[in-house]
């Protein structure tokens, strides 16, 4: 029993408001039940072309922005007393992949948090595209990992 309340919490973030609200209920689930929360963001390697010092420059850039996620991310686990635990993925195709993959190599988890949209316009009107694919994905490939999706409270209605 000692090894099944071991298992994380995963999140994966983006940092839009709705993958920050999903970090709250992670870490107030983490801190509930007294587990760690791994926190997941994704390094999308994009080729622009030909130049090599263009893709360079970008993956740094995207290196960067994912960095400051996850400190951002350890600061509210320290001021909410859970252990976090951060993981920057990369990814020549897309998120959802990135994310599917550590799934499938991380072992036993009690459940992934995400966010119901990130960044985008459509996605504040419909499910997010990455988060349906990880759904779907999850389903399909039979992974034990239950699914919280995190609506976004905060600010509806606002604007």
């Amino acid at each position: 029993m000692a090894q099944e309340n071991d298992k994380p919490i995963v999140v994966a973030v983006d940092g839009s408001p709705p993958a920050w609200e999903a970090m709250k209920t992670a870490l107030y689930l983490a801190r509930l039940l007294g587990r760690p929360l791994d926190v997941l963001t994704v390094i999308q390697l994009r080729k622009a072309g030909y130049f090599a010092f263009i893709d360079r420059h970008l993956k740094e850039d995207q290196e960067a922005y994912a960095y400051k996620i996850l400190a951002e991310a350890t600061k509210r686990g320290k001021e909410a007393g859970v252990e976090v635990r951060t993981h920057a993925l990369e990814s020549e195709r897309d998120v959802s992949e990135a994310i599917i993959t550590y799934l499938e190599g991380a072992g036993p988890v009690k459940f992934l948090v995400l966010g119901s949209h990130g960044h985008g316009f459509v996605g504040r009107h419909l499910i997010g595209s990455t988060t349906e694919r990880v759904i779907r994905e999850v389903a399909h490939r039979g992974l034990p990992v239950p699914v919280l999706v995190v609506p976004v409270t905060a600010g509806v209605g606002e604007e």
